[in-house]
């Protein structure tokens, strides 16, 4: 089996399974980690695609978008936090505005 495949295969896994942690819940920390999952197997796809490149480059391009993954988790960990201070909850139906 080739690393393309086997990548492909596991980012296809992971999809899914983000999908459906989003789907199968309403707590909003359990849709933030479904979505970190998703941008995992995004990460995957793209490292699949580079990984047959000529010449092989994927560390640049991987690097990039694992920060800006890392910048948009911490963001959406941080809109948590204030959620979380502001109405005590993460359940998306409780809280019906964020207004201050």
């Amino acid at each position: 089996m080739s690393t393309q495949v086997l990548l492909a295969g596991t980012a296809l896994v992971l999809a899914v399974a983000g999908l459906a942690a989003i789907a199968a819940t309403r707590n909003v920390i359990k849709v933030v980690m479904g979505i970190q999952v998703i941008t995992l197997a995004a990460l995957l796809m793209l490292a699949a695609a580079l990984a047959g490149a000529d010449p092989p480059r994927p560390s640049q391009a991987l690097l990039l978008l694992a920060v800006a993954a890392a910048a948009a988790e911490a963001t959406g960990i941080a809109v948590l936090a204030l959620v979380w201070e502001k109405h005590r909850t993460v359940d998306p139906h409780r809280v019906s505005e964020l207004r201050g």
